[in-house]
């Protein structure tokens, strides 16, 4: 992926696990650069179910895990345009010099941001 892309501002909600009752952990959000597309994707969730994925976000594999300190997982959550949505699908496409993600969003939106 060519950062000349990278220019729209998402902020990644990283999930922080579960307390030892089962509760989730408090988030941490993390800002970092990507690049979205609006546009209607038939993606498939971990379920397996195909689901309609409105919002294709495309972001920089090695700058998000080191901002993160892990691998992006389907925990987190990402805040496109002040509205946190759902990740449903995570690809990372065969790229040797600029490995990235390429991840699906969902259509309901889970709160406004302001």
């Amino acid at each position: 992926m060519i950062n000349a892309y990278l220019v729209d501002h998402i902020m990644v909600v990283k999930s922080n696990g579960n307390d030892q009752w089962g509760e989730p952990n408090p988030t941490t959000n993390v800002a970092t650069k990507g690049y979205v597309e609006w546009k209607t994707n038939l993606v498939r969730n971990l379920a397996g179910e195909e689901i309609v994925s409105p919002i294709h976000v495309y972001l920089h594999m090695r700058k998000t895990d080191n901002a993160l300190g892990r691998a992006l997982v389907h925990a987190d959550r990402i805040i496109v345009d002040g509205t946190e949505r759902n990740i449903i699908a995570i690809h990372e496409p065969k790229a040797f010099s600029r490995p990235h993600y390429e991840i699906f969003l969902s259509q309901a939106a889970l709160k406004y941001i302001r």
